[in-house]
C-alpha cells in the first residue's frame, strides 16, 4: 500500500451522529471520493453487484482467488494512512509481512502503556492503568518513546501521538478521535488505499464505579512485562504477524531507549486462537504466570470478552490494537481495559457513507454472530437507513457453520445492488458462495 499524497475535506453524507468527518482524498479523482460532493464520485456510476469488505476480513487474497475475482471490492478498516518509514521498521522485525493491520495499533498499545508506567513510577497493571489516558491526551504532544521520556523526566505532562493517530483515550479507555481507510481491491485481489477519514466519537455519558480503578494502585515488581495475546493460528491468524512485529518493533525501540524505570521490558508471548473462547483462557493463565503486568490484546473482540474479567481482576491492564465491538464502553473492565482501535460506531458511519456516496440504494449485510460481528452490523445498518438505505436483507452467521447457503440464498431472493460481509476468514467460503448465486463482485 502506497501512502496517499492528497489531502482534501470530504464531506460526508449527514447521518443522525454527532460524528465529525473529514477525509483525505486518493491521488486522482477517479479513485476515490476527493471531491465535495461524494454523490458526484465516479464510483457511483458503478453498476452490477458491489462487495464491501471490514477490518475483519481485508487482507491480501491473492494466493486464494483467481486473478480478478475481487477486482472493485471496497473495504473499510480502522488506521492511519501508514508511511513508508514505519512500514520499513516492521519490515525488518519481519520482513515476511504481507498485510500491516493493526501492527501501528500494536505499536501504539505497547508504546503508551511503556510511558504509563513511567509516568506513574509504578510498572503494575494498575499504576499502567492510573495513567493510560494522562499520557494520551491533555499534555505536550510527542510521537516518540524517547522524545515523551524526556518531557516525563521534566516534569511535562505529554500527549502521545502515535503511528495510528491521535489515540487520547477517553473516559473508559477508548480513542476519542481515530481514522478509518478505504480501500478498493484491484486485478490481484490485493488492496490498495482510495481515502482515509478522520472522525471524533463521542465519549460516554458517565463513567460507572466498576469502570474505574478502585483504591490505589499495587506496587510492581521493578520489571515491566508485556504479554501478547494475538492470533497465530486459527481465522485471525493473517492478523497475528503485524501485530507481533507491531509490539516486538516496541519492545525493540523502548528497550534501546533505556527501557522502563530503568530496566528491559521483559515479553512474554500467548496465541488467542480464533474467534472463539478455546484458546485464549488457557494462554492467558499463561501470560499472568509469567508475570504480565500488562496484555496486549487480544484481536477478537470475543475473544476479549472471554478473558477480561481474568485479566482486570489479577490486576492486570488489557490493551487490545484490534477490538471494536461497543460492548466495551461500558464493560465493568476496573478502569483496567483499553484499546487503540476505535469503537464500531465510527467504521459503521464510514461504511454507511460510503455506501450511500456509491449510490447503493438496496443493501444486503452478512455477517458472523458473534460481539464483533454483530456490533459492527447493527452501526452500518442504523447509519445507512438513517442516511436513506434500505437494508433488504440481514442475515447473521455462525462462524462454525459448514456452509454458508442458507444465507447467501435469503440475500439472493431480495436482489441487493451490494452485499456488506463482515466475517473473518470464512470470507474464502463465502464469496465463491456468493458467486454460484449471482452476486459475485461485478455480477
Amino acid at each position: 500500500m502506497n501512502p496517499l499524497s492528497k489531502k482534501a475535506r470530504l464531506g460526508i453524507v449527514a447521518v443522525s451522529s454527532a460524528l465529525v468527518l473529514a477525509a483525505c482524498g486518493g491521488g486522482d479523482d477517479s479513485a476515490g471520493s476527493g471531491s465535495d460532493d461524494p454523490s458526484s464520485s465516479a464510483s457511483a456510476e458503478s453498476s452490477g453487484m458491489q462487495l464491501y469488505f471490514v477490518d475483519g476480513n481485508t487482507a491480501n487474497y491473492s494466493e486464494d482467488f483467481d486473478p480478478g475475482t475481487l477486482e472493485g471490492v471496497k473495504a473499510t478498516y480502522p488506521g492511519a494512512e501508514l508511511g513508508d518509514e514505519f512500514r520499513d521498521r516492521l519490515l525488518e522485525v519481519n520482513p515476511d509481512l504481507k498485510d500491516f493491520t493493526y501492527g501501528p495499533e500494536s505499536y501504539d498499545a505497547t508504546i503508551a502503556a511503556a510511558l504509563a508506567a513511567i509516568a506513574a513510577d509504578n510498572d503494575s497493571g494498575t499504576g499502567v492503568g492510573s495513567k493510560m489516558q494522562d499520557v494520551t491526551g491533555g499534555g505536550e504532544k510527542c510521537e516518540t518513546f524517547e522524545d515523551c521520556v524526556a518531557l516525563l523526566e521534566d516534569g511535562t505532562d505529554i500527549d502521545y501521538d502515535g503511528v495510528s493517530g491521535p489515540i487520547d483515550l477517553n473516559s473508559t479507555g477508548s480513542p476519542s478521535a481515530a481514522t478509518i481507510g478505504i480501500f478498493e481491491y484491484g486485478e490481484d485481489n490485493n488492496y490498495s488505499p482510495v481515502d482515509f477519514v478522520t472522525g471524533q466519537i463521542p465519549d460516554v455519558d458517565s463513567v460507572k464505579a466498576n469502570q474505574k480503578i478502585s483504591g490505589q494502585p499495587e506496587q510492581g515488581d521493578g520489571t515491566f512485562t508485556v504479554g501478547t495475546l494475538l492470533p497465530s493460528s486459527g481465522d485471525l491468524a493473517f492478523l497475528g504477524p503485524p501485530e507481533f512485529a507491531g509490539v516486538d518493533l516496541a519492545v525493540q525501540e523502548i528497550n534501546e531507549a533505556g527501557g522502563v524505570l530503568g530496566k528491559d521490558v521483559k515479553q512474554v508471548r500467548g496465541d488467542s486462537g480464533d474467534g472463539t473462547p478455546n484458546i485464549a483462557p488457557s494462554e492467558t493463565d499463561k501470560l499472568l504466570s509469567g508475570g504480565s503486568d500488562v496484555i496486549i490484546g487480544a484481536a477478537s473482540s470475543s475473544v476479549s470478552l472471554s478473558v477480561i474479567d481474568k485479566i482486570t481482576q489479577a490486576g492486570v491492564a488489557e490493551i487490545s490494537p484490534a477490538n471494536t465491538s461497543t460492548a466495551f464502553d461500558t464493560y465493568a473492565d476496573g478502569g483496567l481495559y483499553f484499546r487503540t482501535a476505535p469503537s464500531d460506531v465510527l467504521q459503521g458511519q464510514v461504511m454507511a457513507s460510503t455506501l450511500i456516496s456509491d449510490g447503493k440504494q438496496n443493501v444486503a449485510i452478512l455477517a458472523r454472530q458473534d460481539s464483533y460481528g454483530e456490533a459492527l452490523a447493527e452501526n452500518v445498518r442504523d447509519f445507512y437507513t438513517e442516511s436513506g438505505g434500505n437494508v433488504v436483507s440481514y442475515q447473521l452467521y455462525s462462524p462454525e457453520a459448514a456452509n454458508y447457503n442458507a444465507e447467501v440464498q435469503a440475500i439472493a431472493a431480495e436482489d441487493p445492488d451490494a452485499i456488506v460481509l463482515i466475517g473473518f476468514d470464512e470470507t474464502k467460503k463465502i464469496v465463491p458462495a456468493l458467486g454460484q448465486e449471482g452476486l459475485g463482485q461485478g455480477d
